[in-house]
């Protein structure tokens, strides 16, 4: 495995080269306002507004490269297969938190790859940003506030325990969650403050697009 190239204190953004909401994208700017392009991400980009600071991945899909370097973004090829290039991203960038464009819809085998790569870097704080949900792994325990009446739902990689839940229409406390049987889609909050907690780590959390500043306050990149 390749060693980290930079490390940020601060959270970063990231756009790959799947489907994304642009409105959100220029929101995590705003957040996250170092940007990360990987590989075919970087066609997204707009040489006028935006500016990557490094461009990973095998690098076989991002066009136009050259002008890129010429602006001044860092290139980081890595021509191994056995990782996707958002892992590559995950491995060789360190930073406090991930707000990942990009990474969700177009191809449903790339969506599945980043929703796995979530589970395996379970020290890494990301959120998947699609168009329409946001996507973030539970690691074991995690406490928000939503407005009531928001869609809440979780979905499994692995056999999960569900320990304590607060805040949601259908109580998850003593469920076994598995990919291969009980899944947790559709829940609704009726709290304005819900807490749920697991045995073990792999659950999903899935929620609108609309309650991303909410998981930021909760990740402490909002005050």
């Amino acid at each position: 495995m390749t060693a980290v190239v930079q490390k940020f204190n601060k959270p970063i953004s990231i756009i790959g080269a799947g489907d994304f909401n642009p409105e959100i994208f220029e929101y995590s700017l705003t957040i996250g306002k170092d940007l990360i392009a990987v590989d075919g991400g970087l066609n997204h980009l707009n040489p006028a507004h935006h500016f990557p600071r490094w461009i990973i991945g095998d690098l076989d899909s991002a066009k136009n490269i050259q002008i890129w370097v010429d602006k001044g973004s860092k290139l980081s090829k890595v021509s191994e297969q056995e990782s996707t290039d958002f892992e590559k991203c995950l491995y060789l960038v360190d930073a406090p938190l991930y707000l990942a464009n990009g990474f969700l819809g177009l191809r449903l085998d790339h969506t599945l790859a980043s929703c796995s790569a979530l589970i395996k870097r379970k020290d890494k704080n990301i959120i998947l940003l699609g168009k329409k949900d946001l996507i973030i792994h539970v690691d074991e325990m995690i406490s928000l506030e939503l407005e009531v009446g928001t869609r809440f739902s979780l979905f499994p990689f692995k056999e999960v325990l569900g320990l304590t839940s607060y805040g949601l229409k259908y109580n998850i406390s003593g469920v076994y969650f598995s990919p291969d049987s009980i899944i947790g889609t559709s829940n609704e909050v009726t709290s304005p403050k819900v807490e749920i907690s697991f045995r073990g780590s792999g659950m999903l959390l899935i929620l609108p697009i609309c309650c991303l500043p909410r998981i930021l306050k909760t990740y402490g990149a909002l005050p």
